[in-house]
């Protein structure tokens, strides 16, 4: 089969290798001259590399972490540890190293792969797509990995899709000023802040789902004045998808993965992972039902759970974190336990009002 991969990001440089590794003649299409710029903190599940048959290297791993310190606008609320769990983020990789390492890979395996090659336009029915220079190529399925603007908006249903802007910074602190090996969540009503450490600086972003931004990024710069960082180079942005996984994966002969399939955790907005498992089965028959058993019904609830917030005072958010037994499920879509609201029955009441309001 030749397949056209539109976007060399986690989940079209990961289609790139295991299609290529499966004997398909693979093409990939990269607008920009060099892969992994988009913003992104940098926390990566442990079961995500083995997505695309990697090991743990500390060519592209900068910081092994052991879990989260939630604090709510600054004020500590709880630590959660991940107990090495396979689906924790345990990793905070360089990504651009990582990707081209799968760069390398794919082209190890036969695939071709063009950066700074623009591609304009897709037709579902042929599975032709026709570049910035106006050439024509022919594939049998045309992979679109192009994140939030993809192309393939233009042919598919995305009336579900919804974006967060989000803003990062590289920033220095002063020593002690943070513990290191725990990724650190400043909760701001319905978003929140994150500082994730790398070798020699730290990752410091904020997003947030509701219209004001400009307040969230605000707070983020007044985050890093309070604990006296240092800004290293300018922000980057980028908005985020969190209304979960678009509604078709595919039409005729195009097929999306990635964030251009939504395929982002809405409450946390992680979407490396996802992006990497999606690419490896995007050119496999039962695409979207194989996803969505692994993560997409996760995601929903996620993105319900993400409605429900909305709903709560900054009381009743810190009540929830504080109650919950299982943070780290809750962000990976699960329900929080009965058993966490022993204590805070309104709280539960107004949750269950929330979401069968919603």
């Amino acid at each position: 089969m030749k397949i056209l991969i539109i976007g060399a990001g986690p989940a079209g440089l990961s289609a790139a290798v295991n299609a290529s590794n499966e004997g398909n003649e693979v093409t990939v299409f990269e607008r920009y001259d060099k892969v992994g710029l988009k913003v992104c903190g940098e926390a990566l599940a442990r079961e995500a590399l083995e997505y695309v048959n990697l090991k743990p290297s500390e060519e592209f791993v900068v910081n092994r972490v052991k879990g989260f310190h939630i604090t709510f606008k600054g004020k500590f609320v709880r630590e959660a540890a991940f107990k090495n769990l396979p689906n924790a983020p345990g990793y905070l990789i360089d990504k651009p190293k990582l990707l081209n390492i799968m760069l390398s890979k794919a082209e190890e395996n036969g695939s071709d792969i063009f950066l700074k090659t623009m591609v304009k336009e897709v037709d579902p029915a042929s599975g032709k797509i026709k570049l910035e220079n106006g050439k024509i190529i022919q594939g049998d399925l045309i992979l679109c990995a192009d994140g939030s603007g993809s192309l393939a908006r233009k042919h598919m249903d995305y009336s579900n899709y919804e974006t967060a802007p989000c803003m990062q910074y590289k920033c220095v602190f002063p020593e002690n000023e943070f513990t290191t090996e725990y990724l650190h969540l400043d909760i701001i009503g319905e978003g929140y802040l994150w500082v994730f450490f790398k070798r020699d600086y730290a990752n410091v972003g904020v997003g947030s789902p509701n219209t004001n931004s400009v307040s969230a990024f605000a707070y983020l710069k007044k985050f890093i004045e309070d604990h006296r960082g240092k800004i290293v180079g300018k922000p980057r942005g980028a908005p985020v998808s969190l209304g979960g996984p678009v509604k078709s994966f595919s039409v005729g002969r195009l097929a999306v993965a990635g964030e251009a399939a939504g395929c982002v955790m809405p409450l946390s907005g992680e979407g490396n992972r996802f992006g990497l498992y999606a690419g490896g089965i995007a050119y496999k028959p039962n695409y979207k039902d194989n996803f969505m058993q692994k993560y997409g019904k996760n995601m929903e609830i996620s993105r319900k759970i993400l409605s429900m917030v909305k709903d709560l005072n900054d009381k009743e958010r810190i009540d929830l974190l504080s109650c919950m037994e299982d943070p780290l499920g809750v962000l990976e879509g699960n329900w929080p336990s009965m058993k966490s609201f022993f204590l805070k029955p309104k709280l539960l009441v107004k949750l269950i009002w929330s979401f069968f309001a919603g």
